[in-house]
């Protein structure tokens, strides 16, 4: 008998210094151009891609042939030299180090896609911040541990 690995994860990452980079105008082509990245890899199909400004959420599943830690790094190393070819920001776009991996059920998608769907309308009444901050008490860890950067003065 083979071994069967199936895994949803979403992954949260932010725009360097949390700068609201990301212009709604672009990011469907971005998400797009995100999605592309994650198909080229081998056993890895993103399921669901947005985000608001400052972050983003990629939502994909995965066979468990590539470790999670590469899936991200290069999708975070592969769109930012995509965007910064576009010169769709006004100066260099980067992503910022870290980020969150959450894993879920198969029951527990309809529900994430729908969130990830309604980022735009989400954080007209909460920041990043505030909804990172939310995960890690929800998840029981200190914040202090897990702080996002003091934001650019």
């Amino acid at each position: 008998m083979n071994s069967i690995t199936q895994q949803y994860v979403m992954a949260v990452f932010a725009v360097k210094y949390r700068l609201g980079m990301i212009d709604s105008r672009w990011a469907p082509d971005f998400y797009a151009m995100m999605g592309k990245i994650l198909n080229d890899m081998d056993g890895v199909r993103p399921l669901k891609i947005n985000g608001y400004r400052d972050h983003v959420h990629v939502l994909y599943s995965t066979r468990g042939m590539i470790a999670d830690t590469e899936i991200v790094r290069r999708l975070k190393t592969e769109s930012s030299r995509w965007l910064n070819e576009k010169r769709w920001t006004l100066g260099r776009f980067g992503w910022q180090r870290g980020g969150a991996r959450i894993t879920c059920s198969p029951s527990g998608l309809p529900r994430l896609k729908a969130y990830i769907d309604n980022q735009w309308e989400h954080h007209r009444v909460k920041t990043f911040r505030e909804e990172y901050e939310g995960w890690l008490r929800s998840l029981g860890l200190t914040t202090s541990k897990y702080d996002l950067p003091e934001d650019p003065q």
